[in-house]
């Protein structure tokens, strides 16, 4: 018997996710003049490799309750699934600049 379906996780981690996001594309135009200016040239990455891997934990919870829901790789489990390699393949590509 499959799990009972439940977005709340999913929801909640997305939102947050999307939120981690805004604060990073915010940290990017925050003037060096700032009190936490000296923080801000890495903070914005951190945030985006952070939304990241939040956004890939909750595509891939998506894409995994679709697919037990209707285990055939139709259009309803293909996209969460290329949402979630999106999300990871964009946290990756941030940490390798802030490691350059």
């Amino acid at each position: 018997m499959p799990p009972r379906r439940s977005h709340e996780v999913e929801w909640t981690i997305g939102i947050v996710g999307v939120l981690a996001a805004a604060v990073g594309a915010w940290m990017y135009y925050v003037p060096t003049d700032w009190f936490l200016g000296g923080l801000v040239e890495g903070w914005f990455f951190g945030m985006f490799i952070a939304a990241g891997l939040l956004l890939t934990i909750a595509f891939g919870y998506f894409a995994r309750m679709a697919f037990i829901d209707d285990p055939v790789w139709n259009t309803r489990v293909v996209v969460p699934t290329v949402l979630t390699l999106a999300a990871l393949a964009g946290a990756v590509t941030f940490a390798v600049i802030l490691i350059i």
